[in-house]
């Protein structure tokens, strides 16, 4: 009877599994490389590849939607009453934590202030109050500068390669940004890095999550968890990123 017991268990596994692989998760995307966006007509990017291989782990198909402004992005996430969308790449902070369902951390980043022709870095916070910054719109940095009283902030850019630009033509003082995002776009407008000064680092080491509303069904976060864990276990993660470094 036990051994019935224990085989009626993993059967069950099994079909709410292979139900799970059936299902299709909308993800509404920024563009925002090298974490997600668009080369060549195709969605691209970090968390595109973990999560299109993360489907052979187990996770439901992911359909990405770049359609949508990122701000509306946002407030459908939170309206949502268990559908299966979610959003990427999501920066897991205080103020998101309760209003969010983090599903599962996709990569690690750490911000800094960037400049060019400087003498030398931004060195503090204090530094930084004293110039104007350039952010990507939308960004989660901007509620995190406010707080730490910088607040001469021009976050009119659509993508980081557009506020890399107005870096290097001196439409403001100082970019913000992760280290991830900054040097693939540095790179992608085909500029020397020997010409940047990476700055003090704002705030903690963050997370980039898949997130999704409250309501978004555990059994399926679950599965989308559990497959992204299995591909840090066999380095499939660190493989995917090194591809974008």
């Amino acid at each position: 009877m036990k051994n019935l017991f224990v085989i009626l268990i993993l059967l069950s596994k099994i079909i709410i599994a292979s139900d799970i692989s059936k299902l299709k998760v909308e993800v509404y995307a920024l563009e925002a490389l090298p974490y997600c966006g668009i080369i060549n007509g195709e969605p691209a990017g970090i968390a595109i590849d973990i999560l299109t291989e993360a489907s052979k782990y187990g996770a439901p198909k992911f359909i990405f939607n770049f359609s949508v402004p990122w701000l509306r992005a946002q407030d459908r996430i939170l309206q949502s009453k268990g559908e299966l969308v979610a959003i990427i790449p999501f920066s897991r902070t205080e103020m998101r934590e309760e209003q969010y369902k983090w599903i599962a951390e996709l990569v690690t980043t750490q911000s800094h202030f960037y400049t060019i022709n400087r003498d030398e870095p931004i060195q503090s916070i204090d530094e930084a109050k004293k110039l104007k910054i350039g952010l990507v719109r939308g960004h989660a940095l901007k509620d995190r500068l406010w707080d730490l009283g910088v607040i001469n902030i021009d976050d009119g850019a659509v993508n980081a390669e557009a506020n890399a630009r107005k870096l290097l033509s001196k439409r403001f003082d100082a970019l913000a940004d992760s280290d991830l995002i900054f040097w693939y776009s540095w790179k992608i407008i085909k500029q020397n890095p020997d010409l940047v000064q990476e700055g003090a680092p704002i705030g903690n080491i963050t997370g980039v999550y898949i997130a999704g509303g409250l309501n978004f069904p555990n059994s399926v976060a679950k599965s989308i968890y559990e497959a992204v864990e299995q591909m840090r276990y066999d380095g499939k993660l660190e493989e995917i990123l090194q591809r974008w470094r």
